[in-house]
């Protein structure tokens, strides 16, 4: 390993480790653990009510990429204002390394509870209803899951740079919820949306997310490399502008002096 990536790869560690520390002190990071059981409740009942185990992976699969987006999306718009409150913004700026790299460890760390809701969602599916998700194809399930998890780091760190230019955080924060989980094919399939969301529905990972699931859940993904391509592509396109962009917030900081102005 060359000298830069093991200096980045140092700093994305100990990023993570200032996180676990932070995180003890305030857990409100793994919320999203208790939410996942009553959204895969919430689906599966209507499924089972419904009389469509057709769509049971979609009720299994769904609070997991929801909590995993709503993870990273939490802690994105979060991190500027918690750090400039807590006076951690200062020494950070200061620091000689790019504060957008220590934002994309932290929230490497803050997005595991996102993908544990995925066991969550199948320990609830298992031992409350009796419906066992099998996985005809573990690995790619497995990859799809990890490559989704890089590809919201990479997200995060692009929306904590554009979030933290805004004063309208909150709002703008509460909006990326519900139509990206459309956008994502998360309620229902990408292919069933209305023919001109398409291209904008691809533009987003966790569309490739879903399908790639779904299909290593039933055993008919076509392409997978494709698929964990796009997604690692478009995870790996929004961490390079969201470092772009947060060294730009930074030296415009430094210019007029508003590091610790909000």
């Amino acid at each position: 390993m060359s000298a830069p990536r093991t200096a980045w790869a140092r700093v994305l560690w100990q990023a993570a480790l200032l996180q676990a520390r932070l995180s003890r002190r305030s857990p409100e990071h793994a919320l999203v653990l208790l939410i996942a059981p009553m959204q895969t409740t919430t689906m599966l009942a209507l499924t089972i009510t419904s009389h469509r185990p057709d769509v049971l992976a979609n009720a299994v699969l769904a609070p997991g990429l929801i909590g995993l987006w709503v993870a990273a999306l939490d802690y994105a718009g979060r991190i500027v204002p918690e750090d400039r409150w807590a006076g951690r913004l200062h020494a950070l700026v200061a620091a000689p390394v790019p504060l957008g790299l220590i934002v994309a460890g932290r929230v490497t760390l803050v997005t595991l509870p996102g993908a544990a809701a995925f066991a969550e969602s199948w320990l609830v599916a298992a031992l409350g209803f009796g419906r066992v998700l099998t996985v005809a194809d573990p690995a790619l399930f497995a990859a799809a899951v990890a490559a989704t998890c890089l590809a919201a780091v990479g997200t995060a760190t692009l929306l904590s740079a554009v979030l933290a230019l805004t004063r309208a955080r909150e709002v703008l924060q509460n909006s990326l919820g519900y139509p990206f989980y459309i956008l994502g094919g998360i309620l229902v399939p990408a292919a069933a949306l209305p023919g001109w969301l398409h291209p904008v529905s691809r533009v987003v990972f966790l569309s490739w997310s879903a399908d790639l699931l779904r299909g290593a859940v039933r055993g008919d993904a076509g392409g997978p490399a494709g698929g964990l391509a796009a997604i690692l592509g478009l995870g790996a396109a929004a961490l390079a502008a969201g470092l772009w962009l947060t060294r730009r917030n930074v030296d415009r900081a430094r210019r007029f002096g508003t590091v610790g102005h909000a």
